[in-house]
């Protein structure tokens, strides 16, 4: 084994990398804890590598594209679409609004 002039045991360096991985592990999770702890609470989902984090709302897997403009975001006319609002794309977690069709002024 290997001492210092003091008697501590020095570390080889296999064991200083490993100290120091985990001391840039544990500087980014508490550079990161305030967002990490936000988009817990969002219930979003959080993927982490070394420096980097990302977060994606799982809500964006209920998105899909509208089948009636096939997702141009125009009806009949040029007109915004009546299902979509014109975005094109239609979200599974909202019901469907339906709106009262006009009346042509006569009875119903």
């Amino acid at each position: 084994m290997q001492f210092d002039d003091i008697g501590v045991r020095n570390l080889p360096a296999a064991g200083l990398r490993t100290r120091a991985i985990t001391l840039m592990w544990k500087l980014g999770e508490a550079a990161f804890a305030e967002v990490d702890t936000f988009a817990w609470v969002q219930r979003w989902q959080i993927s982490r590598q070394w420096y980097v984090h990302n977060y994606r709302d799982r809500r964006f897997n209920a998105l899909i594209a509208c089948r009636l403009c096939t997702a141009t975001g125009r009806g009949n006319a040029g007109k915004p679409c009546g299902e979509c609002d014109g975005t094109g794309r239609v979200n599974l977690l909202e019901p469907p609004v339906r709106r009262p069709e006009q009346s042509s002024g006569g009875r119903p």
